[in-house]
């Protein structure tokens, strides 16, 4: 029995590799009737049934496809097939609201027992919300070898990959091009851009035929007005994927493990800050560390005199007001918003707090301060010598 199984798949795939879509067909179904837990095959019928202009048809087995993946709690891949069915027949809008149910009622019961297929983001949604989220995702295909996101390029979407392999490469100074890491079906990617500066920064290549589930920063907005809860998924969404990033990358943070890393960015606060405010100026008492998730700011000093020196922009990821807490002075310098910007806020007491769980972050961040220390008189003295020589005649 299981030669003959094998036999019919086999059969299948050599007459698609020579174009022959009848008899490939008729090998999956023969497959298909003696093993129908095998679901891929089962799609590659649908798919020939579609190809044959047999849509009535086709239809009905990507529906009974669709909601045999929801029912095992793979959502990605029923998804995808929806909006297969939702291209060739756009009335059946209840195929969204089934996939809805199912995996509401998927994740109710299984996740006391055991762990899901679930997806962050969605399975923290409620039936009606995600049966609104559903709606406004695209789905993509992609061949081998597309450059799916090219770091640097403007891009706001959120992207899921439902089948298929990508490459993650950064372009690294002095080094033409970085491999970060390759992630596989049920993997996030977009998202660093997506919730701070609408930017891509990272390469993206498809290293397989892919299919990729999209949804833009637009349409989640949308959404957000009428379902103001979503928003706080988003940012708890945010809180585990971006910050925990941020953090990773952070010079001062990177020493801790990621489960340290969580306890630490359960202490920041999201501030929203118009452009042009000042944040605090030189000689203020010292009350928080900042770090910017979107947005730029500029810090700088300033003469009695109303002579201004800058001494770093930062943008997203940096964070800036650690010297005064640390050396418990008045601040040294300004620093003000350039644009809107999106800040995290760690106050006095919770970065002592901080210090005192996890006693490396203190070396660690007296190192980066005492550099950071010594580049500010570096560049102040610098700018005494520009303005001797202005008085110099």
């Amino acid at each position: 029995m299981n030669k003959e199984r094998l036999f019919f798949k086999d059969e299948a795939h050599r007459a698609l590799s020579r174009g022959e879509w009848k008899k490939a067909l008729e090998s999956f179904q023969k497959h298909c009737a003696q093993q129908p837990g095998d679901l891929r095959s089962r799609l590659k019928v649908a798919e020939l049934l579609e190809r044959s202009g047999q849509k009535k048809e086709a239809v009905q087995m990507y529906r009974k496809v669709a909601e045999a993946y929801a029912q095992d709690g793979f959502l990605l891949q029923a998804i995808s097939i929806n909006k297969v069915i939702l291209r060739i027949d756009p009335s059946l809008k209840d195929v969204i609201d089934r996939l809805a149910e199912l995996y509401t009622e998927r994740v109710r019961e299984t996740k006391p027992l055991r762990p899901f297929h679930h997806i962050p983001l969605f399975s923290e949604l409620n039936e009606q919300e995600l049966q609104l989220l559903l709606g406004h995702i695209q789905v993509k295909t992609l061949q081998k070898d597309s450059l799916i996101c090219r770091e640097g390029e403007v891009g706001d979407s959120l992207m899921i990959i439902s089948r298929g392999e990508v490459a993650i490469t950064k372009q690294v100074p002095r080094a033409k091009e970085v491999w970060i890491r390759n992630l596989r079906e049920g993997d996030f990617f977009g998202e660093f851009g997506f919730f701070t500066d609408q930017k891509r920064h990272a390469n993206v290549k498809a290293l397989t035929e892919c299919e990729i589930l999209e949804i833009s920063k637009n349409e989640l907005d949308k959404i957000i007005k009428t379902h103001p809860r979503m928003k706080e998924v988003l940012q708890d969404f945010f809180k585990h994927r971006v910050l925990d990033l941020f953090l990773a990358l952070s010079p001062f943070f990177s020493p801790l493990t990621s489960l340290e890393r969580e306890d630490v960015f359960k202490r920041f606060r999201l501030l929203k800050i118009p452009e042009e405010t000042l944040l605090f100026k030189g000689g203020d008492s010292s009350n928080s560390l900042y770090m910017i998730k979107s947005g730029e700011v500029e810090i700088f000093t300033q003469t009695r005199q109303g002579k201004r020196t800058q001494l770093a922009t930062l943008k997203s990821g940096n964070f800036f007001g650690e010297i005064s807490l640390l050396f418990n002075k008045p601040r040294m310098a300004s620093a003000k918003t350039l644009q809107p910007s999106e800040l995290l806020e760690l106050t006095k007491e919770d970065l002592e707090a901080c210090l005192l769980q996890f006693p490396k972050l203190r070396s660690m961040l007296k190192e980066i301060s005492l550099k950071r220390l010594s580049q500010t008189k570096e560049i102040l003295s610098r700018e005494e010598v520009e303005r001797a020589k202005e008085t110099m005649v």
